[in-house]
């Protein structure tokens, strides 16, 4: 599920590696079930885009979590996402040498490999800087090229 996600969404800009990193540790924090694990992924990532993330980029995992209709079901996202907190002993924060020890664990993965560029890795990029739409597209729209770039990273796939 990672990968795909992951890969529609281009430039990974809901989420970057540490998040990543972070939604895993609340998954051991939780004592998840393997089968639990897509049903808490993305109120996980929601979770961990609340601790790290500015306010804008947080409404871009609705659509992606919950589909079109992200406006009617995201007290659901929420529910979910109060549930995991009350099961980690409302202990959310993930330090990065916490992050770095989850990552070091399979360091082949694909989705610890990512490398974004450093125009990509501000909180607004410098690719959107002049963008006065920030719309919430989801993933049934492709993000545009970026023109520092010329190209949309897909960072799991072969090369």
């Amino acid at each position: 599920m990672m990968t795909s996600r992951s890969q529609k969404n281009g430039l990974l800009s809901s989420h970057s590696l540490y998040l990543l990193a972070m939604v895993l540790t609340y998954f051991r924090r939780a004592n998840l079930r393997t089968e639990e694990y897509r049903t808490y992924f993305f109120p996980s990532l929601f979770l961990a885009n609340q601790f790290e993330e500015e306010e804008l980029f947080r409404w871009e995992i609705y659509p992606w979590a919950l589909g079109l209709m992200w406006m009617i079901e995201k007290e659901q996202l929420h529910h979910l996402r109060n549930q995991m907190l009350i099961r980690m002993g409302f202990k959310a924060w993930v330090d990065r040498e916490t992050c770095d020890l989850i990552m070091a664990q399979d360091p082949d993965h694909c989705a610890w490999k990512r490398e974004r560029k450093v125009h990509h890795s501000w909180a607004i990029r410098q690719c959107r800087r002049d963008d006065v739409d920030f719309t919430i597209k989801g993933p049934w729209i492709t993000p545009a090229p970026c023109f520092l770039c010329n190209t949309i990273l897909l960072p799991c796939q072969e090369e």
